[in-house]
């Protein structure tokens, strides 16, 4: 289930409201002035988070530009969103655990990050099902307390890779 963004609440709310008449008792009933109804956003779109080790990885607004919108695979930020996670953490894992889409893991094995199967990487038969677990395996460490990108990493990778993760979050949200 898809939830409804905030602007588009907004404007959904005014129209209804703008358009509800009241059917009061003839004796009770006014006669409306005309009024010019001017719709006003209350909502103001969050600033993004300050991409650092410390940032909490639940979902935020992303949308890859440039070229992350052609290599971040669509079904991540719908997956993103799907599990509360940040999609532009998710897109810099990806990034780097693929090497911008092009590693044999991913290509071969629809596996988004060097996820492992014993000694080898899993297999996913779709891209979609690899990035689904992806996103499991994110939102699993979150429920259980990993909350920030330098917790979640310390657990993913051997590597200490954390400010390569910040520095492609960084470059990702330019």
């Amino acid at each position: 289930m898809r939830r409804i963004r905030r602007p588009v609440l907004v404007a959904l709310t005014a129209a209804i409201t703008a358009s509800v008449t009241l059917n009061l008792p003839a004796a009770e009933a006014e006669t409306p002035t005309p009024q010019t109804v001017t719709v006003i956003d209350l909502y103001q779109p969050d600033t993004p988070p300050a991409y650092t080790s410390d940032m909490d990885v639940s979902w935020h607004e992303w949308q890859p530009t440039g070229k992350a919108a052609g290599v971040v695979p669509v079904a991540l930020l719908d997956l993103a969103e799907e599990y509360n996670i940040s999609p532009v953490y998710a897109a810099a894992v990806f990034v780097l655990e693929t090497g911008w889409g092009s590693s044999s893991a991913w290509i071969n094995k629809h596996n988004p990050a060097g996820i492992r199967c014993g000694d080898r990487y899993c297999r996913y038969d779709t891209a979609t099902d690899g990035l689904r677990r992806m996103m499991e395996i994110m939102a699993d460490y979150y429920n259980n307390g990993s909350t920030t990108v330098d917790q979640q990493r310390s657990l993913w990778s051997e590597a200490e890779d954390t400010d390569l993760i910040v520095q492609l979050m960084e470059q990702l949200a330019e």
